[in-house]
């Protein structure tokens, strides 16, 4: 029997969670839980969040996603004016490259194209770059880069979509 490939995850969650937003739905963040970890047998799946002190839905939020399993890395966000930012970007490549020898295939949510360089870089090492995002909201670059390996999450709503109580 063939050795199963080392896989990791890696959510940029503002940006899949903005994406779907965009697009009318909401993400079931148990299902893509799910989905990540059956479909490309990650054994383990990190969660890059930007968090608000002053909302208490985060907090429950957070305790919820770890409950799931994911690997949370959050970072407080810093306000400029009525604009609010927490840049988990930096937080998602110190992983990917300090972890870079525990796994041999990533699979990256994020259509952001400022890690482009980052997946290059990785790609030259031999990881395999798996990129799941919404199609319309992922740099160009990185669409031609992943090829065949990007997985437009439009696709995947039937599986992923959060179902609203009534």
């Amino acid at each position: 029997m063939a050795q199963q490939q080392k896989t990791y995850g890696f959510v940029d969650a503002s940006n899949i969670i903005y994406g779907a937003k965009a697009e009318g739905w909401f993400i079931d963040q148990k299902k893509l839980f799910d989905y990540i970890t059956r479909k490309f047998k990650t054994r383990k799946i990190f969660f890059y969040f930007g968090k608000d002190d002053k909302n208490n839905k985060q907090t429950k939020f957070l305790k919820k996603l770890e409950s799931f399993g994911y690997t949370l890395r959050v970072k407080q966000i810093k306000r400029y004016g009525k604009r609010q930012k927490a840049n988990c970007d930096v937080d998602l490549t110190m992983d990917m490259l300090l972890l870079k020898d525990k796994y041999e295939r990533a699979v990256v949510l994020t259509g952001d194209g400022d890690f482009f360089p980052l997946f290059e870089y990785l790609k030259k090492q031999g990881k395999e770059i798996i990129i799941i995002a919404f199609a319309r909201r992922t740099a160009r670059e990185l669409k031609r880069f992943a090829g065949p390996r990007f997985i437009g999450l439009s696709n995947e709503r039937y599986f992923l979509e959060r179902k609203l109580k009534k």
